[in-house]
């Protein structure tokens, strides 16, 4: 029988074509270093069965299986893999294999398993089917669908055909001279190109002449196979002669020989991002700058940014500052005003010109004036306060000392600089002091005796006509104060603060008039001087604080792709795991095995050493296997969430003993990868939150779907999560918590948790994106990383 081998480790390739080769009933016809590798020698080759792994890139066992499969249907496959799930099992029968053994069984049931699938009969390895001989109900169940299978993955053949031409970032292939061979919409719409202009380019035409050389070099390092990848942030020139920045991955794809056979470039579109760096960049040169403290905090008053300005005013350095509680700043006696201010915080109200005493490291006191406004993250909820301190310390130093000056103004009449004139009931002069002749430029003898109005309103008709008024009502008793225009001897006009006070007698009847006059011309004049700057520096200030708010919102995405950058981390150290790792020792346990016909003839220590060895190696390769499924399980990539979320709820009960209990809706379906990602993690770290906290007997899952969201529930009956001393009502997040809400953040979704003495309710609820498909509809799986 010919035999064609396919796995993307030679070890391993080597370790089979050995074995086989021991057995004359056996031809090794021909070895495959991927899917797509593995259709073009089955159609060249057309042997009897092909040996397949499923972890391979370019195309994985399983897809490549459903394709040939459908192009050979005389051609039986047989999965060697390292999984040992029932659940991989049944996805490698439902796309037309006909046996699955895992590679830690190769010496004892590979031979047994090809004889079987030589019969067309189904074999599966015990360690899958919990050590029974033949496969379990279920499998067969799959088995008598298969025909029925088939036809299903044919029609949906043209959908996995379209997933590069959908793909949401730019994709591409290029020949080893550069030139784009293949390229979808998105790279098209990115470069402002349609698809037909950019397969007569190559990749030197659209990359931006700054940034030529270095990409010519990271180009250059794939052809001579220096480098199998090369990532790197780059502009490239649109059709329109525009610069585009865009996240770039290039990775080389080599055939058997490892000669190049293609380039794949990976193209994001980044440009919005670089502006908004740029954009934060600026706004923090702004907020450094300010001569005004610019602080901000979060709802508990704790500190979380701290300027120059607030450095100059209040003495800290931001080292000092940052973290502590922003009593820090605040007279212990005012600390009661701080808790007003929180609580109108929390109720949305922004507090403007607000003016209190602070205190400095050095313990000297300042007056300030304070704007304070909540800060909200994306979904409008209050997260903290923006604080705006100005020093009016000199400003209320003036202003008291002018009020004072006004006090003695009006209990010294003879000595005062201000205009004070004792009248009659009708107005006319009894006494003025010097101020007052100085102005009118006349004696005390001219004026005597004379109308108020006459020295400086005679030529005034608005201001006499307000004045004459003004002296009636003060006859009648009752005060008048306003501010005025009058007119010196030489004929200009000034501003003063005239005051008319009615004297009374011991019977109450006015009997004097007492008019003063201050001139407040250059006070007036600073002060509208003063307001109208405020008036400017306040509208600053509060685009400054809209600006700070967008930077808020730019560290948050960033906090969702240091998620995102995690996930990639955890599935590309699983596949090195899985690919290094575990393949190396697969091809030792075949060495091992292979000495076992040897073993009567070697001393007794020796052969027993053997078998030691090989039983270590075993179980070295399942806790290596265990490792990297724990990392990241294949079964997310290759068959979707709900096989994923299946596998490793089974496990979890086995590890921990607590009965849990799984829901999923059978329309869920595949999702966007970085969706599936997100529940899986979601699952796994309220799971691990039960195991270690809860003392829960038992655990509850639900993942559901409708046609506008995903909804994830987690429940225990554990102890409940201990609520922040000083705060009952609530419960503080720990890092998982708070990494569970940055990944629904990032999709729009919320994350609600509901804990008491009777147990915890986590729920996520993930808006779907308008372009998901149904249930019926999948997303092909991407190679396990």
């Amino acid at each position: 029988m010919r035999v064609l081998i396919v796995d993307d480790h030679e070890l391993v390739r080597r370790g089979i074509r050995a074995f086989l080769g021991s057995h004359s009933h056996w031809e090794v016809c021909g070895e495959a270093v991927n899917g797509v590798d593995a259709l073009a020698k089955a159609q060249e080759l057309n042997p009897d069965i092909v040996v397949m792994d499923i972890s391979m890139p370019e195309m994985n066992g399983l897809e490549a299986t459903r394709r040939l499969r459908t192009q050979q249907a005389k051609t039986e496959v047989l999965i060697l893999s390292q999984h040992s799930s029932a659940e991989m099992a049944r996805q490698a029968l439902q796309a037309g294999a006909r046996g699955y053994v895992v590679k830690g069984s190769v010496g004892r049931d590979l031979l047994n398993a090809l004889q079987k699938v030589s019969r067309h009969e189904l074999f599966f390895d015990p360690v899958v089917i919990g050590g029974n001989t033949e496969p379990a109900a279920s499998l067969q169940e799959i088995a008598s669908r298969s025909a029925i299978l088939e036809q299903a993955l044919r029609e949906s053949e043209e959908l996995f055909r379209s997933t590069f031409e959908l793909a949401p970032i730019g994709v591409a292939h290029l020949d080893p001279q550069g030139n784009f061979i293949r390229v979808n919409r998105k790279l098209a719409e990115i470069l402002g190109y349609t698809s037909e202009e950019l397969l007569q380019l190559n990749y030197q035409h659209v990359t931006h002449p700054a940034d030529l050389a270095a990409e010519t070099q990271e180009i250059s390092r794939l052809l001579h196979g220096k480098s199998q990848e090369e990532s790197t942030e780059r502009r490239f020139i649109g059709k329109n002669g525009g610069s585009v920045w865009v996240m770039r991955t290039a990775s080389a794809v080599t055939d058997t020989n490892t000669r190049l056979k293609h380039i794949i470039f990976i193209v994001e579109d980044i440009t919005e991002r670089k502006k908004a760096e740029l954009d934060r960049f600026r706004l923090a040169a702004i907020v450094e700058s300010s001569d005004d403290g610019i602080i901000s905090k979060n709802l508990d008053g704790v500190i979380n940014s701290w300027n120059v300005g607030a450095e100059r005013i209040f003495g800290y350095t931001a080292q000092e500052a940052v973290g502590h509680h922003i009593t820090l700043i605040i007279p212990p006696e005012l600390h009661p005003e701080e808790t007003g201010i929180l609580k109108r915080l929390r109720a949305g109200e922004r507090i403007e010109h607000f003016e209190t005493t602070r205190v400095t490291k050095s313990g000297r006191r300042v007056q300030v004036s304070l704007t304070i406004s909540p800060m909200r993250d994306s979904r409008g909820r209050i997260i903290g306060a923006s604080k705006i301190a100005r020093d009016i310390t000199e400003r209320k130093r003036v202003e008291t000392a002018l009020q004072e000056s006004e006090q003695r103004l009006r209990g010294a009449f003879t000595q005062s600089y201000a205009y004070m004139l004792l009248l009659s009931l009708d107005g006319t002069i009894l006494e003025v002091n010097q101020a007052a002749l100085d102005a009118a430029g006349k004696t005390r003898q001219q004026v005597i005796g004379t109308k108020l109005w006459d020295p400086w309103w005679g030529n005034l008709p608005h201001e006499l006509a307000k004045l004459k008024k003004h002296i009636t009502l003060a006859a009648q008793g009752e005060a008048v104060r306003e501010e005025c225009q009058y007119q010196m001897h030489d004929g200009t006009l000034r501003f003063a603060l005239r005051t008319i006070n009615p004297v009374k007698n011991d019977q109450g009847k006015v009997v004097l008039l007492v008019a003063s006059g201050l001139d407040i011309t250059e006070q007036k004049e600073l002060r509208e001087s003063l307001e109208n700057r405020v008036r400017a520096r306040t509208a600053d200030l509060e685009r400054k604080n809209v600006e700070i708010q967008m930077q808020s919102d730019v560290v948050r995405e960033l906090s969702a792709r240091l998620l995102q950058s995690q996930d990639e981390e955890r599935r590309r150290i699983a596949r090195e795991l899985h690919d290094s790792a575990g393949q190396i020792l697969t091809a030792l346990q075949i060495n091992l095995v292979s000495t076992e016909p040897y073993y009567p003839s070697l001393p007794e220590d020796v052969s027993r050493s053997i078998k030691e060895s090989l039983e270590l190696v075993n179980q070295l390769s399942r806790e290596v296997r265990t490792l990297s499924y724990l990392l990241h399980p294949p079964l997310l990539d290759e068959s979707g969430l709900p096989s994923a979320i299946e596998w490793y709820v089974e496990g979890f009960a086995t590890r921990s003993g607590i009965g849990t209990q799984l829901e999923i809706s059978r329309e869920l379906g595949r999702l966007p990868r970085d969706m599936e990602t997100t529940i899986f993690r979601i699952v796994q770290e309220c799971l691990t939150n039960i195991h270690r906290h809860s003392g829960s007997p038992s655990a509850y899952i639900c993942v559901e779907r409708d046609s506008r969201e995903v909804r994830v529930e987690v429940r225990d009956r554990g102890r409940g999560i201990n609520p922040r001393k000083g705060s009952p009502s609530k419960t503080r997040p720990g890092v998982g918590l708070r990494g569970m809400q940055e990944r629904v953040h990032q999709f729009g979704g919320v994350l609600t948790i509901q804990s008491d003495s009777s147990g915890t309710t986590v729920t996520a609820s993930l808006p779907l994106p308008e372009n998901a498909g149904s249930r019926s509809e999948s997303i092909e799986a991407a190679p396990v990383q």
